[in-house]
């Protein structure tokens, strides 16, 4: 799978097979995770009472066009539609671009808005969102980097999806299901299977595959920087930074 200009053409052997099952697997992942997106976003989004402003228009635009390549994309692999592919792929880069930046405009708003209170109490999340932010964009950008070694293009493809898990999963918990005991847990499902689904990516790349370093690294460190949100979230040292951040973007 590819959203990133100009994939290379995967061979008819083991190579294509297994890019091939990596596609399908995209696929099913985006057909699965779209109706919890929707479901998950509902209350603040797209119910009737909610009141949107112009950033989450556009970060809900920009989402969902991201979903639908997503799911395009990788069927156009599978079934050898390459000059299409790479034409949405130069679309993609412009949509994932708009995509970040619109999530960091969005993020700065939400800081802009907590009070003392909710700062001391909420603050520490920032880790999350810049962390997912931060993934998502390497990931593109790494994408694109490697576009023209199939196996490795379509694992960092397929990992842009990944940031999309906590918040829907952590919607999902709070909102219908009981109190959770400790306000960890309702992160701990998204990393850990965001964790799980690294970790396999990384131990499947094709040894030979050109890239493959550059996305066990990104694999192993990502599981290592969301690993690190529970002991640094409310660390003094993070949380005087938020403080900085809100100060400095305030306005």
């Amino acid at each position: 799978m590819g959203i990133a200009a100009g994939p290379a053409r995967p061979g008819r052997g083991p190579g294509a097979l297994s890019q091939d099952r990596l596609a399908l697997w995209l696929v099913v992942a985006v057909a699965v995770l779209s109706p919890l997106v929707a479901w998950a976003f509902w209350p603040r989004y797209l119910s009737p009472s909610a009141t949107p402003g112009t950033h989450l228009h556009a970060h809900a635009a920009m989402g969902t066009a991201w979903l639908v390549l997503l799911l395009a994309q990788p069927l156009l692999v599978r079934a050898r539609r390459f000059a299409v592919h790479r034409a949405l792929g130069r679309v993609g880069v412009v949509v994932g671009i708009g995509f970040v930046a619109t999530g960091l405009l969005l993020a700065q708003r939400w800081l802009a808005g907590l009070d003392a209170t909710r700062l001391a109490r909420e603050g520490g999340f920032l880790y999350m969102i810049l962390g997912m932010t931060l993934m998502f964009a390497v990931a593109l950008a790494l994408g694109i980097r490697w576009r023209r070694s199939p196996a490795v293009h379509g694992r960092f493809m397929a990992c842009t999806l990944l940031p999309l898990l906590d918040p829907v999963f952590g919607r999902l918990l709070g909102a219908h299901f009981p109190a959770l005991p400790a306000a960890f847990l309702y992160q701990l499902p998204a990393l850990l299977a965001m964790a799980g689904v690294l970790a396999a990516l990384a131990l499947t790349v094709p040894r030979a595959a050109p890239g493959r370093v550059s996305f066990v690294a990104f694999a192993w460190g990502s599981i290592l920087l969301f690993l690190l949100f529970f002991a640094i979230q409310h660390h003094p040292a993070w949380m005087t930074c938020v403080a900085w951040l809100k100060a400095a973007t305030a306005g």
